[in-house]
């Protein structure tokens, strides 16, 4: 019996030590995996003076939710994404529950991800206030990268250069810098911007 007891205590001691070793093997391959990230530099067309003036260059204002990758494409080596995204509050030229397709110079693929340095690609879940023109396709792009997104929190929202450091240092001439804003103020506020045009 005793003998049964120390074979039994071995194996499981065994067992311990396989899956010990199996784990530490299975993290450290997938940290190897980790996708290398290639940053590209961009020249924005036009630094937009406040919220005013990006709000009347807009062909479409809203609160949305990003719901997933479209698809992505490759051209002349640079990848470009178009995002699904659901209108949550409606602003200018949109409806609650309306279902957009939001087209970036970025994107993933099976070994890189690439991105501008100053406007980082979406991410599944993210919650923005978007300022956007239509593209030919029907899809949209956000004005002027970082100064065309407000990120949602808790019923605030923020500029991409107060509130992520990269696109601070990247963009710091950029003349948007919204900290905190009441959310439910602000739209009203953009509303009225874009009612009186």
């Amino acid at each position: 019996m005793l003998k049964n007891k120390k074979i039994i205590s071995s194996i499981i001691i065994l067992l311990a030590i396989v899956l010990c070793t199996g784990s530490f093997v299975y993290f450290n391959n997938k940290k190897d995996n980790k996708k290398e990230t290639t940053y590209l530099s961009a020249s924005w067309a036009y630094n937009y003076s406040d919220i005013e003036e990006i709000s009347q260059a807009s062909d479409l204002i809203a609160l949305v939710t990003v719901k997933d990758v479209e698809n992505t494409t490759v051209e002349n080596n640079i990848p470009y994404t178009t995002f699904s995204a659901e209108v949550n509050t409606p602003v200018y030229n949109s409806n609650e529950g309306e279902k957009l397709s939001i087209y970036m110079t970025g994107g993933e693929t099976t070994d890189s991800i690439t991105e501008l340095k100053d406007d980082p690609l979406l991410q599944k879940g993210d919650e923005i206030l978007g300022f956007c023109k239509k593209n030919t396709d029907g899809t949209y792009q956000i004005i002027s990268g970082p100064q065309g997104r407000l990120v949602y929190t808790d019923g605030k929202l923020n500029s991409l250069n107060v509130i992520n450091t990269r696109v601070k240092q990247e963009n710091p001439y950029s003349n948007i810098k919204i900290q905190n804003a009441d959310a439910v103020a602000l739209i009203s506020e953009i509303k009225g911007y874009v009612n009186n045009n």
